[in-house]
């Protein structure tokens, strides 16, 4: 019983030890990658893109104002809300003065016609009555008529020119629809004064095509182009998108330099979104967020997670060479997404550790399985 006692210690004694040696071993070991997920290059289309804020606008509209010179507001012929055509009559004018001076020209083209048809009938008159006769007084009475005839031609026409002068300032009198869209607004109380400080009697837009309009910074402004795609989002109406072009980038800035008195004003220039397909919900005014999409490329991308930051700004990843962390130091470019682009400083067979902590350092082993 004894000797069995004893060799059961043996053995509980036995195993302990090699549990023991095992852990021991185990605490030894350097860390293993197997803790640390690695990737490597990853040829990745990486799309450049430009953000800016823009308010969203009709793309075509069209504000009638007060014009006191054409004379007292007679009559709207549209009400808010609705759809009008190119040439649709808006509003007429009343003025006195001009009906009373189409009246006058009327008469005076008729007194002209009157003249011409009198000095036409004396000349025929003077053919019949000098019929065979000849003498240089009847040539010259001939003459003077002849003269006559062409000053009253002269009148008449002058006349006629008139009346269409008249005939032209009275139709001006009835403001007409340049485009086709909606009445947005009627302020029938708008009245006169500088035209920066007046509110419009009549607002009409196409509701049909909207764009967005926005401010780009001198260096975005070379880089963004026709027709290049973008992206509208807005932070009224979450969790949507709208698809639209550039159509515009304006040639000089909003705002020149030399208007300011602070030399070092950043320079803006004026761009133009149009939304194509489906129209925002929104209404003009309503400001968005424009995505504009200046280039797209193949590149060596890595995650942005894989890249950590010394204090004075470099940038660097850890790389496992023979079980052994080397710290590189890489080149980035574009963003997109959560991966990066890798410009220099790595290969496609680096293993890179793809998210460091930070108590690792370099020439750390570690055991690469």
């Amino acid at each position: 019983m004894r000797k069995k006692i004893i060799i059961g210690s043996i053995f509980i004694i036995v195993i302990g030890l090699f549990i023991g040696f095992n852990i021991a071993k185990n605490q030894s070991k350097p860390a293993s990658t197997a803790a640390f997920k690695t990737v490597k290059l990853t040829p990745k289309e990486i799309t450049s893109t430009v953000m800016t804020p823009g308010t969203l606008s009709f793309s075509e509209e069209q504000f009638i104002y007060v014009e006191e010179e054409k004379g007292k507001l007679n009559e709207i012929a549209v009400k808010e809300g609705e759809k009008v055509k190119a040439g649709t009559p808006l509003l007429t004018y009343e003025n006195k003065e001009l009906e009373l001076e189409e009246q006058q020209q009327a008469l005076a083209a008729e007194s002209s016609t009157l003249k011409r048809e009198q000095l036409q009938n004396r000349l025929s008159e003077l053919d019949k009555k000098q019929a065979g006769e000849s003498g240089s007084n009847s040539k010259n009475e001939r003459d003077q008529l002849e003269l006559e005839l062409k000053a009253a031609e002269l009148e008449q026409k002058q006349a006629e020119l008139n009346q269409e002068k008249v005939k032209a300032q009275l139709e001006d009198l009835t403001i007409h629809s340049k485009i086709e869209g909606t009445v947005i607004t009627i302020e029938q109380e708008a009245g006169a004064g500088k035209l920066e400080e007046r509110q419009p009697i009549i607002h009409i837009g196409n509701e049909k095509k909207m764009i967005v309009r926005g401010l780009i910074s001198e260096y975005d402004a070379i880089k963004i182009k026709k027709k290049q795609k973008v992206k509208v989002t807005s932070d009224v109406i979450r969790g949507k998108s709208w698809q639209g072009v550039v159509k515009k980038v304006g040639a000089v800035p909003a705002r020149a330099a030399s208007d300011t008195t602070d030399g070092n004003q950043t320079v803006q220039y004026p761009v133009e979104i149009e939304i194509k397909g489906k129209k925002p919900e929104a209404k003009p005014g309503f400001k968005m967020i424009m995505e504009i999409e200046t280039d797209k490329r193949q590149a060596q991308t890595i995650p942005e997670t894989a890249v950590k930051k010394e204090n004075d700004g470099q940038q660097y990843v850890y790389v496992v060479e023979k079980n052994v962390l080397k710290k590189v130091k890489v080149g980035l470019g574009e963003t997109s997404g959560h991966v990066l682009e890798v410009t220099k400083g790595l290969t496609t067979a680096d293993q890179i550790i793809a998210n460091p902590s930070d108590d690792m350092y370099d020439g750390m082993e570690v055991n690469a399985e």
